[in-house]
């Protein structure tokens, strides 16, 4: 295909429509389904791209085009999104057409509104519609953790926690995320596999440590846990699939923490002597101690990678974390976050109900969102309001438009403007929210950024100038309010029900490094706690999804929500 455009935008040579019949035909004649166009310059003359995408859709192919997916500059990145979205189309295509006629057929038959919307998370928080997705599916890339992000941030809210780390700990990895003032922290430089993915997502940091991570001895004698993991299949030793390496589930067992009677999920027994044997074969007998102080090895290495991990995020950010709440969910997370909160300084632990489940929470709590953005890059000197508006229009009527066609009502319509601002020479922008009726002059711009630059990076140069590089609009359709269950009132003594026994527990107090020792704890059903219902540790909390550990010195309080609000290591606050 011969085609030509200049940086400036200037069209030297445009699509001949005599080359694009053969284009097409040599495509069908490879064997290609889907196609990616990513022409040098389509962020300035998206028309280019626009002819041969009509041209090739025409012809039966499924197109990305770059200019509709990402109309930035840096081809670079700007291809290697494109082409994971021409990758995800085919598969995507199918299966939410076929999701949507089936889930159709299923109102129908029911008698229930075929008008019921269906949609699709995305990398960002927000929601698609499911023609969206279909069209866009690179947006859903890395987007199975964002739910329990946006769930964590509603549900702190209501507690009035606006500054939170979350800890998603399911059984291969933790999640985790900073949020500030009640908003995730976004990022558009992500990545798959090693390979850019530029669109806007939730920034959390994955590290190797879940439930189902083995433990093993690495080269140099020493224990290390994770990133491998033993997956459902065949899953921890203690799960009798045929798993026989220790996990750090196995570790959890053999420490009282999980018992032989818990039924996870509601089903699922565990097997304490398989466990043993594992953690004693691979771990204990090599390093020459015994089963109980391995299992405690393998626990404390699995929470000082998470440690680390909740550093990058906020300490290496300029955050301390002494000043946030930790936010515990995934299967797995309620077991170590006391420990971990305990270790950072962190005070106050909060627990939500189902915490295994709070991803497919966060999923119904989350608005509809379209994020649009247009390359124009210019001195910060040449910019005046009037200038701005003119600029914003095009992007915001879009916006405007797409939140219509979602089916969106005006009222529940909020349209923000943003900047993406650099030191003229550096090769990475911040975002830089700009409301368009208080934004008096290109001082007040400047400033903004020489804020939050000095925020995020430690410092600011005054005297530097400034260049504007991309126009962004974020389309946000507010969904209805989403309302969580109360308790039922109580005093601050669970009730008798609540208490399904006791078993030996070994665990340490949180606000100590010391070694642990066995504690006869009580073990609650939490399904039978009450809102003010108060519990000290050392204490373990069943539920169908999730198992919490209190250590001796913490102190949990059950709010009107069903939250457990545990103060890390400060005894009981109401004695």
């Amino acid at each position: 295909m011969t085609e030509r455009v200049t940086h400036e935008g200037v069209a030297l040579v445009s699509p001949d429509a005599s080359e694009l019949p053969g284009l097409a035909a040599s495509l069908r004649e490879a064997g290609v389904e889907s196609v990616a166009l990513c022409f040098l310059f389509s962020f300035l003359r998206p028309e280019h791209e626009g002819t041969v995408a009509k041209s090739l859709r025409d012809a039966g192919f499924l197109v990305s085009a770059s200019s509709e997916i990402l109309p930035e500059f840096r081809e670079y990145e700007r291809a290697s999104t494109v082409v994971l979205n021409a990758y995800l189309i085919p598969i995507m295509d199918r299966y939410l057409a076929s999701l949507e006629t089936k889930l159709a057929d299923t109102r129908s038959g029911l008698g229930l509104s075929p008008q019921t919307p269906v949609m699709v998370m995305e990398a960002s928080g927000g929601l698609m519609t499911l023609g969206s997705a279909r069209k866009k599916p690179v947006h859903t890339i890395l987007s199975g953790p964002a739910g329990g992000v946006v769930a964590s941030a509603e549900i702190a809210a209501r507690c009035k926690l606006a500054n939170i780390i979350t800890m998603d700990m399911g059984g291969t990895s933790t999640d985790i995320s900073l949020i500030v003032d009640s908003t995730p922290q976004i990022t558009s430089q992500a990545s798959l596999e090693g390979l850019p993915v530029r669109i806007p997502v939730i920034d959390i940091n994955a590290i190797g440590a879940g439930g189902g991570s083995i433990a093993d001895i690495d080269e140099g004698g020493a224990l290390k846990v994770g990133p491998q993991s033993a997956e459902a299949q065949p899953g921890p030793a203690c799960y009798r699939r045929g798993g026989t390496l220790p996990t750090v589930t196995d570790a959890n067992l053999m420490l009282g923490r999980l018992g032989t009677t818990t039924a996870l999920g509601g089903e699922l027994t565990l097997d304490a002597e398989a466990a043993q044997q594992a953690i004693l074969e691979h771990i204990a007998d090599p390093l020459g101690m015994n089963v109980v102080s391995a299992a405690e090895g393998i626990i404390r290495v699995a929470n000082a990678n998470m440690e680390r991990g909740v550093r990058v995020v906020s300490v290496e950010r300029g955050h301390d974390p002494r000043e946030f709440a930790l936010v515990s969910f995934g299967g797995a997370g309620s077991l170590h976050s006391c420990a971990v909160a305990a270790s950072l300084g962190v005070p106050t632990v909060l627990i939500p109900p189902a915490p295994g489940i709070l991803c497919a929470m966060g999923m119904l709590m989350s608005d509809l969102r379209h994020d649009l953005v247009e390359t124009q890059v210019r001195p910060l000197v040449d910019v005046c309001p009037e200038d701005l508006q003119q600029r914003f229009a095009p992007l915001l009527e879009k916006g405007v438009q797409l939140l219509a066609e979602d089916g969106v009502t005006p009222e529940a319509r909020n349209l923000t403007t943003i900047l993406d601002m650099r030191y003229i020479g550096q090769s990475y922008e911040l975002m830089i929210p700009c409301n368009l009726h208080n934004c008096a002059s290109a001082a007040w711009l400047e400033q903004q950024f020489h804020n939050t630059h000095y925020k995020k990076f430690g410092h600011a140069d005054d005297s530097a100038p400034l260049e504007i590089v991309n126009l962004r609009v974020l389309a946000i359709g507010r969904r209805p309010p989403f309302s969580l269950p109360k308790l039922a009132e109580g005093d601050s003594v669970p009730p008798a029900q609540a208490q399904s026994g006791r078993r030996q527990v070994y665990c340490g107090p949180s606000n100590s490094a010391e070694p642990g020792g066995w504690h006869d704890a009580p073990v609650w059903g939490r399904e039978f706690l009450l809102a003010g219902n108060h519990i000290s540790g050392p204490a373990v909390i069943e539920e169908l999804s999730s198992t919490a550990l209190l250590h001796p010195g913490d102190y949990a309080t059950v709010d009107a929500y069903g939250n457990l609000l545990v103060s890390v290591g400060q005894g009981d606050s109401h004695a």
